[in-house]
């Protein structure tokens, strides 16, 4: 019995759809609802998008078209994220955002969106 190669190749994309949606499924990312999602504008008119996962032990940043995914980090004072390494971090405060880059803060006074 021959298959179709269009029938493997469909079944590939298939399987790989079921393996990306358990991957972010599992980040808690996919499922969010409205509430979880929050735009802060900074100074210098860059908009921020943070997307909380239903745990809130993760979170996905958008900046620029850029996403990076990030997991709730140990903080003084308001939440904060960061990647694996720390090389991004999101830090929010009392409606007020800022976020590092490779030690560098990047943008900061950035202001929850209402």
């Amino acid at each position: 019995m021959i298959i179709n190669k269009k029938v493997i190749v469909l079944i590939l994309i298939i399987a790989l759809g079921v393996i990306t949606w358990m991957y972010f499924s599992n980040s808690g990312i996919v499922g969010r609802s409205n509430e979880n999602v929050f735009f802060f504008s900074c100074p210098d008119g860059v908009e921020i998008k943070i997307i909380y996962g239903q745990d809130a032990e993760s979170a996905l940043l958008s900046i620029k078209g850029k996403e990076y995914k990030l997991n709730q980090a140990i903080s003084a004072s308001g939440a904060r994220y960061a990647n694996e390494d720390e090389t991004v971090i999101f830090w929010e405060h009392q409606g007020e955002a800022m976020v590092e880059m490779d030690g560098e803060i990047i943008y900061q006074g950035c202001s929850l969106k209402e």
